[in-house]
């Protein structure tokens, strides 16, 4: 007889994954874009310090940034899956839960914003129009909802979850180091790309890791494992 421990209930693993995603779009594009349009520009914060303004443009990583937000509900687990197993697959639904509700939070009551030293009113004119994917950075420059929330910053988020679920793992091979490196550009992304400032990644990244301590310490993401796996109630 088979454990049934070892294998998903999909119907399970797909629901919790699409409340992810919904507590994702209500966080980022509902509550922080309207507490900062709520609080003003003059009146919420810019994480900026002097290196992110004189950081350079890589934009042929536009889309390792851009196809991210579309895919990331099904990417991040898989390959957390594909590297780690299912524990670590748990342990994404479990941080993942905890970073939607406390960033939400957050963006109530201290927005912050990308302008106005950085993309929108600064860094973009310094963009030469022959730079591979100039048009497409130049409309996500204008996008009003590209504004808001830069901390916590979601980009920063996916990719802190391939890069420090592998290192707080045990062990380490190929697969682990693949997806440390996929973190690592996304987040080298978000900088050359003048999305985030350095502040913004570095304190997200401290966010995940606290998050991530916090679910093994509880061991919250065995719990959420063992949901996953059971049988369906009859």
């Amino acid at each position: 007889m088979q454990n049934p421990a070892r294998h998903f209930k999909w119907g399970r693993l797909i629901a919790a994954n699409f409340v992810i995603y919904v507590l994702e779009t209500i966080s980022y594009f509902f509550v922080g874009s309207y507490f900062g349009k709520l609080w003003g520009v003059d009146k919420t914060w810019n994480l900026q310090l002097g290196v992110d303004r004189i950081m350079p443009w890589i934009t042929e990583l536009f889309p390792y940034y851009m196809a991210w937000p579309y895919v990331w509900f099904i990417a991040v687990p898989v390959l957390l899956f594909w590297a780690l197993g299912r524990q670590a697959v748990a342990k994404y639904v479990a941080v993942s839960l905890l970073m939607y509700v406390i960033a939400s939070v957050i963006y109530a009551v201290f927005p912050t914003t990308t302008t106005e030293l950085d993309f929108i009113n600064g860094t973009i004119q310094t963009l030469p129009h022959s730079a591979p994917f100039y048009e497409n950075i130049n409309r996500l420059a204008h996008n009003s909802a590209n504004v808001w929330g830069s901390w916590p910053s979601y980009h920063n988020f996916w990719a802190s979850m391939l890069v420090l679920f592998p290192l707080m793992s045990k062990g380490f091979n190929f697969k682990k180091a693949l997806i440390v490196v996929m973190g690592l550009v996304i987040s080298l992304a978000t900088f050359t790309l003048h999305q985030h400032a350095l502040a913004d990644a570095v304190l997200t990244y401290v966010m995940t890791f606290g998050f991530l301590k916090l679910v093994m310490y509880y061991k919250w993401d065995t719990q959420l494992l063992d949901w996953l796996s059971k049988p369906d109630l009859v």
